[in-house]
């Protein structure tokens, strides 16, 4: 067998992208003619050399098979598409949540009202819509439920949840680092508070416990979902190590 058609069959079912599968190959290829080299000047004959080096490396299989456990989840290629994807998400949340022009325009009437309040020598009501008291709102939602229509329960209990499902599934994916789920809760948590905050301190909206509460609690489903879904792919790697992966060509 020659060197090129040992490294072919190594690479040939790693899951990766065409040109992750090149640059493993060059870079195989190149380790696997060194060590011929090396055999080669030790005093063995040229075919003996790649048969011994080919021995050395191991069988293609086993090779194929251990490359394609320890790769990352994306390679380098589609990782790129995958950053782009999160930076494009980080934009779109700042603009909801805080560069909306319905949220301006409601600041008009925010401030309006607090200098109604304070003109009239009325401070308690000059912040509207607060809430510092845990699983308040939630409660409200759900024990006086005939007071909101749908439409603003589900805007307010699973919009607030799934805004920060990409958090918790995109950072694991993208940074080996956030791969741990107390990261994940304290990045949600920090992320969560950084937008009250700015809402609050703006006018942009209003500030709510259980917003965060319900965004800590997104950001941990999407991690969950990135948990099982690296746990299949591992598994799938494992076991269809050698065959095709079209999946990634």
């Amino acid at each position: 067998m020659k060197l090129e058609e040992y490294v072919d069959q190594v690479v040939h079912g790693l899951p990766c992208s065409r040109r992750e599968k090149q640059d493993v190959k060059d870079e195989l290829l190149d380790h696997v003619t060194n060590m011929k080299q090396e055999l080669m000047e030790e005093g063995y004959a040229e075919q003996e050399a790649v048969a011994l080096a080919i021995r050395r490396f191991g069988p293609a299989d086993e090779l194929s098979r251990q490359l394609s456990v320890s790769m990352p989840l994306l390679d380098k290629y589609v990782r790129k598409w995958v950053l782009a994807l999160f930076g494009l998400y980080v934009a779109a949340c700042g603009y909801l949540l805080l560069l909306s022009p319905d949220r301006w325009h409601r600041r008009t009437f925010t401030l309006e009202w607090k200098e109604r309040m304070l003109r009239y020598g009325a401070a308690e009501y000059a912040q509207i819509f607060q809430n510092t008291k845990p699983l308040r709102t939630l409660f409200d939602y759900v024990f006086h439920y005939e007071h909101y229509n749908a439409y603003t329960i589900a805007y307010n209990l699973l919009g607030n949840i799934v805004l920060f499902m990409p958090l918790g599934l995109l950072l694991p994916l993208l940074f080996a680092a956030f791969q741990n789920v107390h990261r994940v809760f304290f990045t949600a948590l920090f992320a969560s508070l950084t937008v009250e905050f700015l809402q609050f301190l703006l006018a942009l909206g209003s500030f709510d416990v259980d917003d965060l509460l319900l965004n800590v609690l997104g950001g941990l489903g999407g991690y969950g979902l990135f948990r099982a879904g690296a746990a299949l792919l591992y598994n799938q790697r494992s076991k269809g190590a050698g065959k095709p992966f079209s999946t990634f060509s």
